[in-house]
C-alpha cells in the first residue's frame, strides 16, 4: 500500500502553486511578488521573527524563495544584529528564482529551479526555513521528515511558519501543536503582526559526535 511518501504532490494542489506563482510574476512589486500586500512596515512585523530562530551566522535556506525578497530581508535585518547569513534557495518557478538570482548576484548559484516535495538538496545548511502550506496537509509529516533528513545538518536548525491574513481575518496556524502533533520537540516558538498574524516553531537537531 503506498502513501504520501510514495506519490507526487496532487495535480490540483500543483496547479493552485503554478497559479499562484503566475500572480506573483504579473508584478513588479517585491513585495507583491513575494505575496505580501501589507507595505514594508507590516512585512517587517510579521517576517523578522523567523530570525528569533537565529543564535549565529551560517548558511540559511528558503523553501519556496519566490523572488528571493524574503531572503535578502532577512540577510539585512540579521546583518543589524551583527549576524551574517549566507543566503539559500529553491522555488519551483524558473522565473522567480532568476528574480531571485538578479536581486542576490553574488549568490546566484545558491538558487536552485526544484520543487519543494521532491528536491534533493546539493547539501545541508544551518538553517532551514518553509512554510506549512508548500504541500499538502496530507504529505505535511513526510515533508517535515524530509527537510530533517535531507536538508538541516547536525546541529542545524528547521523552522517552520504560517501565514495568516489580516485582510481575510484568516489566523495562522499553530505550528508549534502541528509539530508536537508530529512527535517533534519544539525548540522555540515566535509570531508576527497583530493578531498574531504569523507564527513560527523550530526544531533544534543534534550536533554530530
Amino acid at each position: 500500500m503506498s502513501g504520501p511518501e510514495d506519490a507526487e504532490l496532487p495535480a490540483e494542489f500543483q496547479a493552485r502553486l503554478e497559479a499562484l506563482a503566475r500572480s506573483y510574476l504579473a508584478t513588479d512589486d517585491p513585495l507583491l511578488q513575494s505575496g505580501f500586500g501589507g507595505g514594508p512596515g507590516r512585512w517587517r512585523a510579521e517576517r523578522e521573527p523567523i530570525l528569533a530562530a537565529v543564535t549565529e551566522g551560517g548558511s540559511f535556506l528558503d523553501v519556496g524563495c519566490a523572488n528571493g525578497f524574503l531572503l535578502a530581508s532577512l540577510v539585512g535585518w540579521a546583518r543589524e544584529r551583527g549576524v551574517a547569513l549566507e543566503p539559500w534557495g529553491v522555488d519551483r518557478s524558473a522565473e522567480l528564482i532568476a528574480l531571485a538570482r538578479a536581486r542576490l548576484p553574488g549568490e546566484a548559484s545558491h538558487f536552485f529551479v526544484a520543487d519543494a516535495w521532491s528536491w534533493r538538496p546539493p547539501r545541508r545548511f544551518r538553517y532551514v526555513y518553509s512554510l506549512l502550506d508548500v504541500v499538502p496537509e496530507s504529505h505535511l509529516r513526510v515533508y517535515v521528515a524530509r527537510l530533517l533528513e535531507r536538508a538541516v545538518e547536525p546541529g542545524g536548525v528547521l523552522v517552520l511558519g504560517s501565514y495568516g491574513s489580516r485582510s481575510r481575518g484568516v489566523a495562522p496556524l499553530d505550528v508549534a501543536d502541528v509539530l508536537a502533533g508530529f512527535g517533534y520537540s519544539v525548540a522555540g516558538e515566535a509570531s508576527g503582526g497583530a493578531g498574531p498574524v504569523t507564527r513560527f516553531s523550530w526544531i533544534q537537531t543534534r550536533a554530530a559526535r
